[in-house]
């Protein structure tokens, strides 16, 4: 009897585990493709962050050759904005939350701007518990890599959901978290983050369709916060469109279709609110902004349409990497490759479509997003109208959708080539599109001066197109051969992928973030609040991680006063247009540059002689690197007693160029304070939100020459305090709590009652 029981739970415990390892097996391959993808994290222990960028390009770190005997070689020199403004706005958000302050302000850069309000700040990812757990650079690297696992998860529970196979699913999952999008973007920490939400928005949204559980309409709402909440919100727009597109093809399958759209833009409002925090800041800023004014050129705008090449051979016209790029904009452009595998697996998935409404949801879905992202009647009409801000935005990355598009129709294209036996016939069909498109680029640009550099790089793809037309005629023999000719063809298009995934991502060594030198040294010496003026050394943003202010830096939206308070800087003219998202100073003889305490001019030591002796001295230098100090540069905060009231913004910015305004002594208000005998002004951005109290009690900020605060002080000592409160972020915070509270009681509701 006992023999009897020990025999039946043994059954049981291997049946369970077998029944385990089923379910967790694609999980399994999509978890080791992740891993073998950041095999350099995990094995050499580098970070995936551009750190040669840093030390091996600019002054200080440029004199010094960080282990190499000629310097850092750099591998990828067009991901800039990685270390000059993503890295240093994330991980300052996060260092305030870590000290139990909200990540509303930065005080760095441009005398001050808001920090929550740009989005790419992220302090409210879904991923911020990490850096609380890790130190900054850990957290960094692992919201990166988990960005692309669940960029592949998630795509994979959609096909599940669409009745394809598990290991068809989970190769299609593989395909899209590192499709070129995602792959491109990757160290931008925030827009593959963003862009893995939308299979599963998608997934929640069809499920609410389907079945009207509230469970899954909660899921929309969340995912869709957390999709905003990621730093990219672009994205959100390209989801827009998928989730409409979906809308408009299960119109007509499913029961009470009418009744539950109509309800799932309550969970879809619900979302919005839940990022409300996020939004309403957002919206202030851009309200407040040079952004809307700052259009993007057209020429950079859309997608060329030569471009079309790089969805399959993404070398064709070279690659920075390999400093033979020869094509129409850049790298980062190249968004659209699939690979040609997975673009052969998705056609393939096409010779479904008359018998599943998902294939012409997702034919239709990569047809729009090639029709936003390349030169159209629509996208041009877009463009032109600014509709959704496309007149400020770079309408080609709207591939994703493209990237997602394939990847889930190459998940459809594998689960049929598993099944059952492809005809000749249709084989012959899914290679003739990539073939004709590098066949004919060949001939077509065979006049152009880099031809042989496009040809040798066609060379590799030619190889992968026959070695999968093979396998694929292979498939039809049934069987173990069969069987593996689908394991190759899946081992081709991984290797496919990561190749350009690994030529186009550098990894660093830890030592590379932002290291310490002389020069560094010197400044955080140096009694504070000062500013310093460098970028001819230090690129704007660099200095940031230092904790270092400026009146430089490089922000995409910023507000619109310090943009042209920069702009009449450098140009000694009031009527000079705002300056773009890069506030460098050009101007370094400017007395404005006094005006906000900027104490400290870093230049190279070739370049001392232009300027003038009477005003700066010599305070350090260090190689090729010295650090001018300014003997005129006025203190930070300071009392006047004399002032004018000036509304006139251009009559302002005229006076405070006058070489004879004595702007230490004098300010000029935009408002009258009335009858009051002091001025309290200090050099920092004036902007909504920020409270001054004096001995505690509020008192009204005014706007100070053009673009800065100032306060009335009673006659005496007093305490003097001012903090940013913004009223956007604090009723976003009220409407984010509400739509929680109304999103808890809908489960609880649905709980009770199915």
């Amino acid at each position: 009897m006992d023999m009897k029981n020990l025999k039946t739970k043994l059954s049981l415990f291997f049946k369970t585990a077998w029944l385990a390892r089923r379910r967790a097996g694609p999980y399994l391959l999509i978890i080791i493709a992740v891993c073998l993808f950041f095999w350099k994290v995990f094995i050499k222990g580098l970070i995936p962050f551009p750190g040669d960028f840093v030390v091996g390009i600019y002054y200080p770190w440029l004199d010094y050759k960080w282990g190499y005997s000629t310097g850092v070689p750099v591998k990828n020199p067009i991901i800039a904005d990685v270390p000059s403004f993503i890295y240093p706005m994330q991980t300052y958000a996060m260092e305030l939350m870590k000290n139990g302050q909200w990540p509303l302000w930065n005080r760095f850069i441009l005398g001050g701007a808001p920090l929550l309000a740009n989005f790419q700040s992220a302090p409210f990812t879904p991923f911020f518990f990490l850096y609380f757990l890790f130190d900054k650079i850990t957290a960094w690297s692992l919201q990166i890599i988990i960005a692309h696992l669940l960029a592949a998860v998630f795509a994979y529970l959609l096909l599940k959901e669409w009745g394809v196979s598990k290991i068809s699913s989970a190769i299609g999952g593989i395909i899209f978290a590192f499709s070129g999008y995602n792959l491109i973007w990757s160290q931008w920490n925030g827009h593959t983050l963003a862009a893995s939400f939308i299979p599963l928005i998608l997934f929640f949204q069809d499920r609410w369709l389907k079945k009207g559980r509230i469970m899954d309409g909660a899921g929309v709402s969340v995912a869709l916060s957390f999709q905003l909440f990621s730093g990219y919100p672009q994205t959100v727009i390209y989801t827009a469109v998928a989730a409409a597109l979906l809308c408009l093809f299960r119109v007509f399958e499913y029961k009470r279709i009418i009744f539950r759209t109509v309800l799932l833009q309550l969970f879809y409002l619900l979302g919005l609110g839940l990022a409300a925090t996020q939004l309403l800041t957002g919206k202030e800023l851009l309200s407040l902004s040079q952004w809307m004014s700052e259009p993007h050129p057209f020429e950079w705008a859309f997608l060329p349409w030569q471009k079309v090449i790089t969805f399959f051979a993404p070398d064709y016209f070279g690659s920075h990497v390999t400093r033979n790029y020869w094509g129409p904009q850049d790298y980062t452009s190249n968004t659209g490759f699939v690979g040609i595998v997975a673009f052969v697996l998705a056609s393939l998935g096409i010779i479904l479509i008359k018998k599943r409404r998902e294939i012409s949801y997702l034919v239709s879905l990569c047809a729009a997003a090639l029709l936003l992202s390349f030169p159209t009647v629509i996208s041009i009409f877009l463009w032109q109208h600014n509709i959704l801000g496309m007149r400020s935005s770079s309408a080609h990355r709207a591939l994703v959708l493209f990237n997602l598009g394939v990847a889930l129709l190459a998940g459809f294209g594998l689960d049929l080539l598993i099944k059952y036996k492809v005809k000749t016939k249709n084989i012959i069909r899914v290679l003739f599109i990539p073939g004709l498109t590098m066949v004919g680029f060949t001939l077509l640009l065979r006049e152009t001066p880099k031809y042989l550099v496009g040809l040798r790089n066609l060379v590799l793809p030619l190889g992968i197109l026959i070695a999968t037309g093979l396998l694929l005629f292979l498939t039809g023999s049934g069987g173990k051969i069969k069987k593996a000719a689908i394991y190759l063809l899946m081992v081709l298009m991984i290797f496919e992928i990561f190749r350009f995934g690994w030529k186009f991502t550098p990894f660093s060594p830890k030592s590379f973030v932002y290291p310490v030198t002389p020069v560094l040294e010197f400044l955080n010496s140096r009694q504070r609040p000062f500013r310093i003026v460098g970028s001819r050394v230090i690129p704007v943003n660099l200095i940031m991680p230092y904790k270092v202010e400026s009146l430089e830096g490089y922000e995409t939206m910023r507000p619109l006063l310090i943009s042209k308070f920069i702009a009449v800087l450098n140009n000694n003219s009031s009527t000079a247009n705002p300056a773009g998202r890069y506030g460098i100073i050009d101007n370094y003889t400017s007395r404005l540059l006094d005006l906000v305490n900027t104490k400290y001019y870093l230049t190279l030591k070739k370049d001392i002689g232009k300027f003038d002796p009477k005003r700066f001295t010599l305070a350090f230098e260090d190689k090729s690197v010295a650090i001018l100090e300014s003997k005129t540069a006025l203190p930070r905060a300071f009392m006047v007693y004399d002032w004018e009231v000036e509304k006139d913004g251009i009559k302002i910015l005229d006076k405070l160029l006058d070489p004879k305004y004595p702007f230490d002594k004098k300010i000029i208000l935009e408002e009258d304070p009335g009858d009051v005998e002091k001025m309290y002004f200090i050099s920092d951005a004036y902007y909504p939100g920020w409270k001054a109290y004096v001995d505690g009690k509020e008192t009204k900020i005014y706007r100070a020459d053009f673009a800065f605060r100032a306060i009335a002080v009673p006659q005496g000592e007093h305490e003097i305090k001012f903090e940013y409160k913004p009223e956007s972020f604090y009723n976003g915070l009220k409407i984010s709590v509400l739509s929680l509270v109304i999103l808890l009681l809908l489960l609880g509701l649905w709980k009770r009652k199915p």
